[in-house]
C-alpha cells in the first residue's frame, strides 16, 4: 500500500519544479478547493457526521436489506461481502447517457444506477447458480456470466448505451476464476467473495482485524482478474511515468489499485454493520484517483494542463496525462482533508479521509462539473474499458 503515496509523491516533487510534461500546478488554490468541498460537506451533512466512502451509499436500505436475511450475522457478512464484491466491480463509469430504472420504478445514473443494477441482479439470484439461494455470488455463475447476459440485466440498448460492457462481464468471469484459484480466501465448495469473512475472523483478534488480512485477500485474490495492459507487460491499475525511471527495476511504476481500494473501503463497512469487526490500520488506504476528485482539482484551477488543448480529446488511461493527473489527485486529496480537518476543529478520526472523499470531493467534483458544462461530463474524457475507472 505504502508504494502508492510514494511513487504519488515523487510526480509531486517534480511538479513542483515544474517539471511534469503535462501539469502545472498551483497550490495558491487548495484552499479553494477546500470551499468546494465544504460547502458540498454541510449541504449533505449539516452536522458534520459524514459517513465512510463506500458502496453501501448505493445500494438503498442496506439495514432492511440484511434484515430480510433469515440466517446468522456471520452469513449475513458473507452475503453482503458478496454483493459489495460484485457491485464495486461492475462500478466503474457508466458513461454519459447511461441510466436504469430499478424495480420500483425510480431511475438512477451514473454509480447510483450500476449500484442499484447490482443489487436488483444480486437479489434475483443472477450471480448465484442455486436457484434456492439468490442472494449469493458464487464461481460457477460468475465465470458463465456473458457480456449479453450483463448487458440484459442492466437495461443497455442502443439508446442506452453502457461504457464497457464487455469488460464489466469479462471482469466478473475472471473473478470467479480467481476465487477457485484462492480457496484459501474464498472457500473450496462453491468459491464465494463472502467466504473471506471467514478467512478475517481467523485472522481477527477481538472484534479487530489488521488492514493487512484484508488487503491481502483483495491484491493477491483478485489480482489475476485484471487485464494485461496493451504493453502485454503490467496487469491492473499500475502504470508507467519515464521521469521516474532512476535505473532501478520498477522505480517507473505508479500503482494506483482504484478498484480495490474502493472494495477495500466498502468491505470494511460491511463488515462493520453485520459483525461489528474493526479493520485496523485504514490510515494506509488513499483518495480514490478517479475523474470525479481529479476533476475537481482541474475544475477549480489547481491542476492546469499546460496544452489545453488536451481537453478537447479523449485521452487513453494509461497515457503519462493521465498518470499524472492521478498521481496529483491523489496528494492533493490527502491535503484537502488536512485543511478541513483543521478549519472545522476535527480530528483525522473525527473526520478521515474516507468521511472527506464520502462528503466530499467526489460530491464536489461532480457539482462543479455540472456547473461548467451542462453533461456534468469530467474536464478531460478518459477513454475507459469498464475497469479502471
Amino acid at each position: 500500500m505504502g508504494a502508492v503515496r510514494t511513487q504519488c509523491h515523487r510526480l509531486y516533487e517534480l511538479a513542483k519544479d515544474d517539471k511534469l510534461d503535462f501539469f502545472s500546478i498551483d497550490e495558491s488554490r487548495l484552499e479553494a478547493v477546500a470551499d468546494e468541498v465544504e460547502v458540498v460537506m454541510r449541504e449533505a451533512y449539516p452536522d458534520l457526521k459524514v459517513p465512510s466512502h463506500s458502496r453501501l451509499r448505493h445500494l438503498g436500505d442496506v439495514g432492511a436489506l440484511t434484515a430480510s436475511w433469515s440466517c446468522d450475522a456471520t452469513e449475513k457478512a458473507r452475503r453482503l461481502v458478496d454483493l459489495v464484491t460484485v457491485s464495486v466491480l461492475l462500478d466503474a463509469g457508466a458513461g454519459p447517457t447511461w441510466s436504469y430504472v430499478a424495480s420500483d420504478g425510480s431511475s438512477y445514473r451514473a454509480s447510483e444506477g450500476l449500484g442499484m443494477a447490482s443489487l436488483d441482479l444480486f437479489c434475483d439470484g443472477f450471480f448465484s447458480s442455486d436457484p434456492a439461494l439468490k442472494p449469493r455470488a458464487n464461481s460457477y455463475a460468475l465465470k458463465h456470466v456473458t457480456e449479453e447476459m450483463l448487458a440484459r440485466g442492466m437495461q443497455v440498448s442502443r439508446q442506452n448505451a453502457l461504457v464497457g460492457v464487455g469488460g464489466r462481464a469479462k471482469i466478473l468471469q475472471s473473478l470467479g476464476e480467481a476465487m477457485e484459484a484462492r480457496p484459501d480466501f474464498f472457500g473450496s465448495e462453491a468459491p464465494r467473495p463472502g467466504n473471506m469473512v471467514d478467512y478475517l475472523l481467523r485472522h481477527a483478534e477481538g472484534n479487530q482485524v489488521g488492514l493487512e488480512h484484508l488487503w491481502k485477500v483483495c491484491s493477491e485474490g483478485l489480482n489475476s482478474i485484471w487485464p494485461k495492459q496493451a504493453n502485454g507487460l503490467l496487469q491492473g491499475d499500475v502504470w508507467m511515468h519515464s521521469k521516474l525511471n532512476d535505473g532501478k527495476p520498477g522505480s517507473d511504476l505508479v500503482p494506483f489499485h482504484k478498484l480495490t481500494q474502493w472494495l477495500v473501503y466498502s468491505l470494511i463497512e460491511a463488515l462493520q454493520v453485520t459483525l461489528g469487526l474493526e479493520v485496523r490500520g485504514v490510515q494506509a488506504l488513499t483518495a480514490l484517483p478517479e475523474y470525479r476528485n481529479g476533476g475537481l482539482l482541474i475544475d477549480v484551477g489547481l491542476l492546469r494542463l499546460k496544452d489545453p488543448a488536451w481537453l478537447s480529446q479523449t485521452v487513453n488511461v494509461g497515457t503519462e496525462l493521465v498518470v499524472e493527473w492521478r498521481a496529483l489527485t491523489i496528494v492533493f486529496i490527502d491535503k484537502v482533508a488536512e485543511i478541513l480537518q483543521k478549519r472545522l476543529g476535527l480530528s483525522s478520526e473525527e473526520l478521515p479521509l474516507t468521511s472527506v472523499l464520502e462528503g466530499g470531493t467526489w460530491r464536489a467534483g461532480r457539482v462543479i462539473a455540472k456547473r461548467l458544462r451542462a453533461d456534468g461530463s469530467p474536464p478531460i474524457s478518459i477513454r475507459s474499458d469498464g475497469t479502471v475507472f
